[in-house]
């Protein structure tokens, strides 16, 4: 499957995914049916960004042919996935604009871990030392997209509701996360050639 295919697919499967949780309006409520389907809302996240950070990287790599069967294979970008994921959903609950900082962390450090850094965090610095300026119109387009999200996931909320909304929040999402992860790894790979 070629690489933009494996995106596309991994958009749409998780927006599915994440529709299928509002069926029915769950109302939030200490019961073990709400807390099992936040857990299956999480791993949908986690599960789709990992599959996409690494597609991401492939796909700018130019070896998109087998990118899904490679993102198994990398199972240290699911533990950074997990652990942003949890960060930012914490700091999510202080102040809904938080997670933008973990957003761009993500962006940053996922395709140094795609790419099999034990230390992505230097490779991150690295890439921003070799092209600063890029960095910062990519942070900037970030922060845009961020916004576009949100507003979206508002005007889709007041004015389509139910499954139909909640399906179209997350293929927005999704591809957001696509596209940004996609021009992200191209920032990366610029600074840490093949």
């Amino acid at each position: 499957m070629r690489g933009s295919a494996v995106l596309a697919a991994v958009v749409v499967v998780s927006a599915l995914i994440q529709a299928l949780t509002v069926l029915g309006d769950p109302v939030p409520m200490s019961s073990l049916g709400f807390a099992g389907l936040v857990l299956a809302s999480g791993a949908a996240v986690v599960l789709a960004l990992w599959i996409t950070a690494s597609t991401a990287l492939d796909v700018v790599d130019g070896n998109a042919s087998g990118a899904l069967g490679r993102a198994w294979r990398r199972p240290g970008v699911l533990v950074w996935c997990v652990v942003l994921t949890g960060v930012a959903a914490a700091l999510a609950i202080l102040f809904p604009l938080l997670p933008a900082v973990v957003i761009l962390v993500a962006l940053l450090i996922l395709p140094a871990a795609v790419d099999g850094h034990r230390h992505p965090f230097r490779a991150a610095s690295a890439t921003v030392g070799q092209s600063p300026g890029r960095c910062a119109v990519a942070v900037a387009v970030t922060i845009v997209a961020y916004i576009l999200g949100w507003v979206a996931a508002l005007v889709l909320g007041f004015f389509v509701t139910g499954l139909v909304a909640a399906f179209l929040t997350w293929v927005w999402f999704g591809a957001t996360a696509a596209v940004l992860l996609t021009y992200w790894s191209r920032l990366y790979r610029r600074a840490a050639p093949v």
